[in-house]
């Protein structure tokens, strides 16, 4: 028979081992695979429960991000049109005393005796006004003279020597300034003189 028809062999060729190398060889690299398979499953069962937690966190996190954005986007919208509000109103205060105004100048009258009462017209009108800022909550604010100079709440107008008086403090108010509810914070500055 030549090589090439030789028979093949039914079963597979084992190469022979030593009976005393090849189970311990088996047994350790069995008991490798085994610490492998445990460790890997503990770091799978660990992997699992910090990506759940992480999760959590996420979803909470998320969760109180659309709350206070839904709660800041529900004041901004309050604020808005509360304000909007209030400048429709301080559009009709406006106009309604813009319209008496136009009245009271078209009601002047010629004749020299009639002036007082046409003046007390424009008395009404003035304390009207006011009633308007008090209802708005403009409150008139008025420097106080001998106290320092300070531009953030003073308007400086000219300055005054004054006998007694250091330099740099209110000598004298010339026009009142006016502020809303809060002191601090001023619309209008009062008009002074400063010592010099």
């Amino acid at each position: 028979m030549s090589a090439d028809n030789a028979p093949i062999p039914t079963e597979p060729v084992r190469p022979r081992l030593s009976s005393s190398v090849a189970p311990s060889t088996i047994q350790r690299l069995v008991e490798e695979m085994i610490a492998l398979r445990e460790h890997t499953s503990r770091q799978l069962k660990f992997f699992e429960q910090s990506l759940r937690q992480a999760r959590e966190e996420s979803t909470t996190n998320f969760s109180q991000f659309v709350n206070e954005t839904t709660r800041v986007y529900q004041q901004t919208r309050q604020e808005l049109h509360g304000d909007k509000r209030v400048a429709l109103a301080l559009q009709n205060e406006l106009l309604d005393i813009a319209l008496d105004l136009a009245r009271l100048c078209a009601s002047r009258p010629a004749d020299p005796k009639d002036l007082p009462a046409w003046s007390e017209s424009v008395a009404v009108l003035a304390r009207k006004v006011e009633a308007t800022l008090a209802r708005l909550g403009i409150q008139r604010y008025d420097a106080v003279v001998s106290t320092a100079y300070n531009p953030a709440i003073h308007e400086r107008v000219g300055s005054k020597r004054v006998e007694g008086m250091g330099p740099l403090l209110v000598a004298e108010q010339i026009e009142p300034g006016y502020a809303s509810q809060q002191p601090e914070f001023v619309l209008r500055r009062p008009k002074v003189l400063v010592s010099e």
